[in-house]
């Protein structure tokens, strides 16, 4: 066989990642579950994300035998942390505000799959609202923590800024990491992180806008002691959790098994779900589609929890006035400078309004439960 040097390269990047798998910490230890018992699985996202970014993590579940009504995937009403914890701070949410959401997604689970107790599964700063809420209370409730990029004992550890729950030095992190032990016990937990590039554990903190800036954490600051703790080679923050070999470590852990596949199984038929959202944050939920109006293209479907193809939006064909048309798109500068210089290189007849934008899917979704609670990533 002829070797090209597109095939080397492709052979050569593979190679830190094939070493990682190898090294005696990225064997994955199996939680104490047996095979035909997997429990209902909660994913828990970061600090201002959303429950979307499972959707690959859902449909790779579902492609290895789970139940899609025995998964979902907590959205949180305000993602984001303050930067004082017990300060309130508008649109922003404490410590306690998380866990007692958790808390409440995990009951709902339970009561609607009748299970005793239930897995879970957070990135970044989702670990902190698991840890908190087993901690304090819920370790009956939980079977499996898995902890993806969660900066354990901080993104930084100073002696500035003691309120915030990113802080190692401060009340929140130290309180989650007192004892000889770092976890609950009762509950099966797992450490994910990268080897050298989460930006969250650094030693320099360049990442966090203090070039030169000692951070007082290192690479090793997402794992516990107590717990099963992995690298997973050169995946960075997000990728710890979402990426398929973060999917396999996962699966393994909380089944007890080696995943069937890694590939997802496509359906044979379209089924859409999710939202339909208009302008001015007004929801409007018709069906469970999430469909965004748009002055030139009318409705643009926007998957947030279902599973499909690549979809192809098509254009409306050119006319005459079509620059003026095409002012409204993403990314096109809209400024009254703009519009009058384009109107002066247009015709003087008003375009007619613009078509929906068509789609051509194959047949490929599927719908992702999503648990609404009340009321870093």
């Amino acid at each position: 066989m002829k070797l090209s040097r597109r095939m080397i390269l492709q052979g050569a990047g593979s190679l830190p990642f094939a070493i990682a798998s190898l090294r005696t910490g990225a064997l994955a230890q199996s939680a104490p579950t047996a095979p035909s018992e997997v429990p209902p699985i909660l994913f828990v996202h970061g600090n201002g994300d959303y429950d979307a970014l499972w959707m690959t993590t859902l449909w790779r579940m579902e492609s290895n035998g789970i139940a899609r009504d025995r998964m979902h995937a907590i959205n949180f009403n305000d993602p984001n942390a303050r930067s004082d914890d017990k300060v309130e701070q508008a649109g922003r949410s404490s410590t306690e505000d998380q866990r007692r959401e958790l808390a409440a997604a995990i009951a709902e689970l339970k009561r609607s799959t009748g299970a005793a107790r239930v897995a879970l599964v957070g990135s970044s700063r989702g670990g902190y609202a698991i840890r908190n809420v087993i901690k304090n209370g819920g370790a009956g409730d939980v079977s499996h923590a898995v902890l993806c990029g969660t900066p354990n004992h901080g993104v930084f550890a100073t002696d500035d800024q003691p309120n915030s729950e990113f802080n190692g030095r401060g009340a929140f992190l130290l309180g989650l990491n007192e004892g000889e032990s770092e976890v609950t016990p009762g509950v099966a937990f797992l450490t994910l992180r990268s080897d050298g590039m989460d930006k969250y554990a650094q030693a320099d903190g360049r990442f966090i806008g203090k070039p030169g800036t000692p951070t007082g954490v290192s690479v090793e600051g997402p794992e516990l002691k107590g717990a099963t703790n992995l690298v997973l080679g050169a995946l960075d923050h997000r990728e710890v959790a979402f990426h398929p070999r973060a999917f396999r470590e996962i699966y393994k852990f909380i089944a007890g098994r080696e995943p069937a596949r890694i590939s997802i199984v496509p359906e044979q038929s379209v089924r859409l779900s999710g939202l339909v959202t208009a302008h001015r944050a007004v929801r409007r939920p018709i069906g469970r589609w999430p469909v965004q109006p748009s002055i030139s293209f009318g409705l643009i479907l926007k998957p947030v929890s279902a599973r499909a193809a690549p979809c192809t939006a098509r254009r409306p064909a050119p006319t005459a006035a079509g620059d003026r048309r095409r002012s409204n798109l993403p990314g096109r500068s809209n400024s009254p400078s703009q519009r009058r210089m384009r109107r002066r290189r247009t015709s003087t007849a008003r375009p007619s309004r613009a078509r929906p934008t068509s789609f051509t899917c194959a047949p490929r979704a599927r719908s992702v439960p999503r648990t609404r609670t009340p009321g870093p990533s």
